[in-house]
């Protein structure tokens, strides 16, 4: 098999993703095997630069989550949650389509990762009004089932209607205490 620049930036993306969610869970080949299971990657390969509608990238997202969660239980990975599904598809689209494009197309319809920093920050920002607010700085992140997961992505996308998803990530700021 050549080793072709797609591989070279799949390898990439895929540590990426399993390092954003593996503390103390699972091994970086068990999540990466599991993304390439999902269809994730043949999407990538194949689709990416075709315009896709919010509602049918949250199908594949949701699609694509549940497909990890099985391979995990079918492997007997302790800890699976919907939240680390969540995550490791995120950083993994992350890595080989936002940062690397304009911003326009995919890049403004997937799902942002969603952590203890981004809730903690964005939680504080006085500008932005929003019923749910206050609550999202106690979430417990890496405990988020589906509904919870998407309910907290629609409470974004609210917050952020007009633009796109990964604008919220300028509340994924490292700070120092």
């Amino acid at each position: 098999m050549t080793y072709s620049h797609f591989q070279h930036r799949h390898n990439f993306a895929a540590w990426c993703a399993a390092r954003a969610v593996q503390r103390g869970f699972a091994k970086t080949q068990i999540l990466k095997e599991a993304l390439e299971k999902s269809g994730v990657v043949e999407f990538i390969k194949e689709k990416a630069g075709e315009d896709l509608l919010q509602g049918d990238f949250n199908k594949l997202h949701e699609h694509w989550c549940d497909v990890i969660l099985k391979n995990w239980e079918e492997t007997n990975v302790k800890g699976a949650s919907y939240w680390r599904a969540a995550k490791l598809v995120a950083v993994y689209i992350k890595s080989m389509i936002v940062v690397q494009n304009d911003g326009n197309s995919l890049s403004n319809v997937v799902h942002s990762p969603i952590d203890r920093i981004l809730l903690q920050n964005i939680s504080k920002d006085k500008t932005i009004r929003h019923p749910n607010k206050t609550d999202w700085k106690e979430i417990s992140w890496t405990r988020l089932d589906k509904a919870a997961y998407n309910k907290l992505v629609s409470d974004f996308r609210q917050v952020f209607e007009g633009k796109p998803f990964w604008a919220i990530e300028k509340y994924w700021i490292v700070q120092d205490d």
